[in-house]
């Protein structure tokens, strides 16, 4: 690859917003850059080429995305930076709206054409302004270089691309394209790559990981794939993320079941509970079949922990309606939530729907939820007290003298920690057996 005039590197900054998703195809941009060319500096100020990979799931993740852009765009001027690059899926969801509007920007690149990457920022170090948008969605493959921004004891691995839903508040195949599986060994190569270069823990990942294999071979090869990965050597923990209600079958159940090394955790988006809102929504799924899969899910695998998110004030929500959801939910008794309020989307059937809720209303139906989630997870936590939980120590805190880490029921960044103390040094990226003595409505404290 050709260096610059004065044969220095030219310096790289990143800054990846939104989901694990995004976050791989960021670690496979700066993966196309490496080499004596590019340099990888930790800040964005100071960097020749900045690169912003953007999100635009809801309107407050598209506040963000612009808000950086702006940001960056100060830097520039201030020459902070010299040139601009922003990426992914904001670009590709108003490609037109962004160049016409930000002008300062020096290229945009949409979220199918990272591979143009290192050409790209030769252009634009040269002064000159790019602008490509085809088709959505980049899935790479496990020949592809990645750069870590994770810690090297747990990587990410996206299993497909793209989402056949048609949910009605979702835009996500606007700007990620149709669902498409990776072919299931470069999955598992990717995998053991990973693994030998001390990954300990390993998380799969995809707008829906329960589709995979359906559009190539026709039928769920999630559980499969499971299989493939469990028998790795050297994984410590397999992690699964985006798993689609309707789509959960009782093979992936029994597989969890049966595996030594997957996480008894399913991240598995329910939205709502209501019948009327699940319809509306397009979910494929009644309030009915939910419980039953719920039940018949933790009766193969008791110590389950679901994590799941739901929406409240969808267009039509009605008091009943949200009713319904708060009482499913003390059913239930969820081990981790998340609660958002319905973002009124551009381009999505329900953006055009009647009877769109206030966003007072709105409001006060997250509190409310919140709060009755609050009150179950304390409960759920306070029943680790006196038990024993595999515990990935993450960092120390010298403050405390305690190691801040995750058990089976915490994914990375969105679920709680567990906090250890030990009269012995732990080591980050390392397994160790911990006996629970506190808890909070989120966290654990014990002893190793």
């Amino acid at each position: 690859m050709a260096k610059t005039k004065s044969q220095n590197p030219i310096k790289i900054g990143i800054m990846s917003l939104g989901c694990p998703k995004t976050l791989v195809d960021s670690e496979v941009i700066l993966g196309k850059l490496e080499g004596p060319s590019y340099e990888f500096i930790p800040t964005i100020s100071g960097c020749d080429v900045a690169l912003l990979n953007t999100c635009t799931f809801i309107q407050d993740a598209q506040a963000e995305s612009v808000n950086r852009i702006l940001e960056l765009i100060e830097l520039k001027k201030k020459k902070k930076i010299k040139a601009l690059v922003v990426m992914g899926c904001l670009v590709q969801r108003f490609p037109e709206e962004l160049r016409k509007e930000l002008t300062e920007v020096d290229a945009f690149i949409g979220s199918g054409d990272y591979q143009k990457i290192p050409a790209i920022v030769q252009q634009v170090i040269h002064g000159e302004q790019v602008f490509t948008v085809g088709e959505a969605g980049y899935l790479s493959t496990a020949k592809e270089k990645r750069v870590a921004l994770t810690p090297s004891h747990y990587r990410y691995i996206k299993i497909s691309e793209g989402c056949d839903h048609v949910c009605t508040f979702c835009t996500i195949p606007n700007y990620r394209g149709k669902h498409r599986s990776r072919a299931m060994m470069d999955v598992v190569e990717e995998a053991r790559n990973f693994i030998k270069a001390g990954a300990k823990e390993i998380l799969l990942t995809g707008q829906d990981t329960t589709f995979f294999g359906r559009d190539t071979e026709g039928k769920f090869l999630l559980p499969e794939l499971i299989r493939n990965l469990d028998q790795l050597p050297g994984v410590e923990w397999l992690r699964l993320l985006y798993a689609y209600p309707s789509c959960v079958t009782e093979d992936l159940m029994k597989t969890m079941r049966d595996s030594i090394h997957m996480c008894h955790y399913l991240d598995m988006p329910l939205q709502h509970a209501s019948d009327n809102m699940l319809s509306a929504m397009k979910r494929g799924i009644t309030q009915r079949k939910t419980y039953d899969l719920i039940r018949k899910f933790r009766a193969f695998v008791p110590d389950l922990a679901i994590r799941t998110t739901f929406i409240v004030g969808f267009p039509g929500e009605t008091d009943q309606d949200f009713i319904q959801l708060l009482d499913f939910m003390k059913e239930i008794r969820f081990e981790r939530v998340g609660v958002f309020t319905y973002s009124q989307e551009e381009g999505s059937p329900a953006a055009a729907m009647s009877g769109q809720v206030p966003e007072k209303v709105k409001a006060a139906r997250l509190k409310e939820a919140m709060i009755v989630q609050q009150a179950i997870s304390t409960a759920n936590q306070a029943a680790w007290v006196g038990k024993t939980l595999n515990v990935l120590v993450e960092e120390h805190d010298p403050k405390t003298a305690s190691w801040k880490g995750r058990s089976y029921m915490d994914a990375p960044e969105i679920d709680g920690s567990v906090y250890v103390s030990s009269s012995k040094p732990l080591k980050t990226g390392h397994l160790y057996h911990a006996t629970i003595q506190k808890s909070t409505e989120y966290d654990l404290f014990g002893t190793v």
